[in-house]
C-alpha cells in the first residue's frame, strides 16, 4: 500500500471513492478541502492509502488554532465526519497505516488529533485501540427525511416547537436562502454576538462564512421579519446525501411570537426535502452522560439521537491538559 497526500491525489479517483463509501460526508470531499484551505488562518491536509492504483482509505485533516498566545495552547487537528474507509479487511489494514502516518506527521506539530464521527465506526474500534486512540462518547442528532413530506416532519416535532414555528410564520417571519454576501455578514454579526455573550467558544472569523457561502458545498439560510434579518443557519451539504448544520443563531428575545432559530432549522429541513437530500444532520449533541441544553433543543425537532462518539489521539499530554483547563475557564467567565 502507498500513501499519497494533498495535490498528488487524483480528484477523479477521490470523487469516485466518495460515491461508493458508507462513510461519505461533505467534510471529506475535495470541495471541503479546497474551501478550508481558502480561509485565512486555517488549513487542511488530505491523505489517501492506495492499493493497485485504487484508493482504499482517505482522510481530510483540518488544522485549527486560536489567535495570539492562545494559539500556542490550542493547535489541533480535527477530522470532521471521520475517515473514509473500505468496510473490509483491506480497509482495516489501510486504517492502521493511515493512523500511524497521521501520528508521524503531527506528533511534533499538534497537541491532539480528533475524529468527530458522523457514522458508526465500531467495526474499526480495534484498529483505533491498537493505535492508542481513545474513544470518547458523544452524540449527534440525525433526521431521516426519505419519503417524508414537510407536514409529516412537522408532526414529528414536539408540540411546542411546532406551535412556535406556526406562530412565527403567522407573525410574518420567513426563512430563505441568503441572496447576497451582505446578508451573510448580517447573520454573522448575530452569531458573533451569541458566541461572545453566551457560548464562550472559539468562532471562525467572518472570512470563513464568506468563503463557505461562495463555495459549492455551502448553504446559508436567513430568517427575516419586517425586512430585518433576525437569524439563520450556516450549513454544508453533499448533494443527494446529507446537509449538515454548522452554526445557527437568532436575536434573543426579539419578539414573543417570533422564534428565529426554529425557522432557520425548518428552512434547512424544507430545503433538504425539495432537493431530495435524505438526511439532515443537526450535528453535535454533547456527551450522553452530561446535561446539555443544545441537545434538548435539537431533539425537539424530531430527529434521532445517535452516539457515534469521537476518537482522540493526544500528541502532547501536558499542552492538552493546559488547553482543557483554559477552555473550561473561558466558558465560566
Amino acid at each position: 500500500m502507498q500513501i499519497i497526500a494533498n495535490e498528488h491525489i487524483d480528484i477523479k479517483s477521490w470523487t469516485k471513492f466518495l460515491k461508493n463509501n458508507s462513510f461519505t460526508s461533505p467534510f471529506q470531499t475535495p470541495e471541503f478541502y479546497q474551501f478550508f484551505n481558502s480561509v485565512e488562518g486555517l488549513s487542511a491536509e488530505v491523505f489517501s492509502i492506495i492499493e493497485k492504483d485504487i484508493i482504499v482509505a482517505l482522510v481530510v485533516v483540518t488544522i485549527h488554532k486560536e489567535h495570539g498566545l492562545k494559539g500556542f495552547f490550542s493547535k489541533r487537528g480535527i477530522i470532521y465526519g471521520g475517515p473514509l474507509i473500505e468496510e473490509s479487511d483491506t480497509g482495516k489494514v489501510a486504517l492502521r497505516i493511515l493512523l500511524k502516518h497521521l501520528y508521524v506527521c503531527y506528533k511534533n506539530k499538534l497537541i491532539y488529533l480528533e475524529t468527530r464521527n458522523l457514522f458508526d465506526y465500531k467495526p474499526f474500534c480495534e484498529e483505533y485501540k491498537e493505535s492508542t486512540w481513545k474513544y470518547v462518547p458523544y452524540c449527534n442528532i440525525k433526521m431521516e427525511l426519505r419519503d417524508f413530506k414537510l407536514n409529516d416532519l412537522l408532526l414529528k416535532m414536539k408540540y411546542n416547537r411546532r406551535r412556535e414555528i406556526s406562530l412565527s410564520i403567522k407573525a410574518g417571519a420567513l426563512v430563505k436562502e441568503a441572496s447576497n454576501v451582505e446578508e451573510v455578514y448580517k447573520l454573522f454579526d448575530i452569531l458573533k454576538s451569541l458566541y461572545s455573550s453566551r457560548v464562550k467558544l472559539p468562532l471562525p472569523d467572518v472570512d470563513y462564512f464568506e468563503k463557505l457561502y461562495a463555495s459549492s458545498i455551502g448553504k446559508v439560510f436567513i430568517v427575516q421579519h419586517n425586512g430585518k434579518i433576525i437569524g439563520g443557519c450556516f450549513c454544508i451539504q453533499y448533494p443527494k446525501l446529507s446537509i449538515n448544520t454548522l452554526y445557527y443563531a437568532g436575536i434573543r428575545n426579539y419578539d414573543k411570537k417570533v422564534f428565529p432559530t426554529h425557522l432557520a432549522i425548518k428552512g434547512v429541513i424544507e430545503y433538504a426535502i425539495n432537493s431530495q437530500i435524505p438526511t439532515v444532520d443537526l450535528m453535535g449533541a454533547g456527551k450522553p452522560d452530561q446535561e446539555y441544553g443544545v441537545r434538548d433543543y435539537k431533539v425537539q425537532f424530531g430527529g434521532n439521537l445517535v452516539e457515534y462518539g469521537r476518537y482522540l489521539k493526544i500528541l502532547n499530554p501536558i499542552m492538552y491538559k493546559i488547553g482543557t483547563i483554559g477552555v473550561k475557564m473561558m466558558s465560566k467567565i
